[in-house]
This record gives C-alpha cells, sequence and structure tokens, in this order.
C-alpha cells in the first residue's frame, strides 16, 4: 500500500500532479495545512484520512472529503488507520491544544491500528522538549509501546523533517511538506 504523506507545508509540486505522479492508494494529512491545499483530491478519486494540526480550523477535512480520524478508526485495504489531532498546550484557551492529563484522558479512546496518525510527535522522538509548542504526547509514546502500530506518521515540529525513528516494533516517521511512505 502506497501512502501520501502531507504536513505542515504546501508540497512544492502541486498536489495533483504528486497524486498522478505516485498513485498513492491513500492520501494522510497530519495537519496545518490551508484547504486549499487539498482541493484537488475530489478529482483524483483517492481515499483521503487525516487529523487537524494546531493552526487549523477544524473544518477543512470535511471540505475535502477526507475521513477525520481524531479518535476514530478506518480500514482501507485491510490495513487500520486511527488518529490523535493537536498538539500539547502553549497558549492557554488555544484550539486543539492539550495538556499532557488531557491529552492522555482523551488518549485512552484512540483505537487499535496498524497505522497511528497524529500532529504532533510521541514524547521522546522528533520532539523539541525545550521549545514547548513542539513537545510530544505521553499518551502517543504509551500508545505506541502498548499498540506496536506498525508505523506512526506524524508531523509538527519544524523541518528539516527528523530520520525515521522505532518505537518498539513501531516506525516513527517525521513529515514536513510530503513524503511517500510503502507498506
Amino acid at each position: 500500500m502506497r501512502l501520501l504523506v502531507l504536513a505542515d507545508q504546501e508540497p512544492v509540486v502541486p498536489l495533483g500532479r504528486l497524486v498522478e505522479a505516485h498513485r498513492p492508494d491513500v492520501v494522510i494529512t497530519l495537519g496545518d495545512l490551508r484547504a486549499e491545499v487539498l482541493d484537488p483530491l475530489p478529482r483524483h478519486g483517492v481515499c483521503v484520512l487525516g487529523v487537524y494540526g494546531n493552526h487549523d480550523d477544524g473544518r477543512y477535512l470535511e471540505a475535502a472529503n477526507a475521513t477525520d480520524l481524531h479518535l476514530g478508526r478506518a480500514t482501507i485495504g485491510g490495513t487500520t488507520f486511527a488518529g490523535f489531532q493537536g498538539c500539547v498546550c502553549y497558549r492557554r484557551g488555544a484550539p486543539l491544544q492539550y495538556t499532557q492529563r488531557q491529552a492522555s484522558r482523551l488518549g485512552r479512546r484512540i483505537p487499535r491500528a496498524d497505522v497511528l496518525l497524529s500532529h504532533a510527535p510521541p514524547r521522546g522522538v522528533h520532539e523539541e522538549p525545550e521549545d514547548r509548542a513542539h513537545e510530544g504526547f505521553d499518551v502517543l509514546r504509551r500508545y505506541d509501546e502498548r499498540v506496536q502500530p506498525r508505523l506512526h506518521l506524524h508531523g509538527h515540529t519544524p523541518a528539516p523533517p527528523r530520520p525515521t525513528a522505532r518505537i518498539g516494533r513501531t516506525q516513527v516517521v517525521h513529515v514536513v511538506g510530503h513524503r511517500v511512505v510503502d507498506l
């Protein structure tokens, strides 16, 4: 299964051309993209899954005919996907930001899946612990340790993309812009 994953920055190559060139089975958005970036996707008939980032309005996935996976699950071609939106709270009252405690409560509802999508990284991987805005979530780390999904895709932390890491058997992949991932 081929995934075209988008996060945080509009791809340099127009999205329609990326879909035509890579022929993904699924397009995944990890958040913090403008709604216009996803506009071409309905014309290509490709399945779109996603979660929102901390700079999103919480509405554009529906407009792009995408499945919002926050605390949800979808199965495509026998592969299951689940998701968690937002980031660690760094600005009181901001939408799509959670304290570690809030995230822990919500995170208990993330269904088991082969692939976990999140905007923020798991604690200890690809995070910037000195920068509260780019800390990882404890609950995502615990999920990876307990469930051991094959893949955990996240965005949020600044470019350049960090090398793939592991938590147990889980590959943790950081995406900035776009990335093609084969399962």
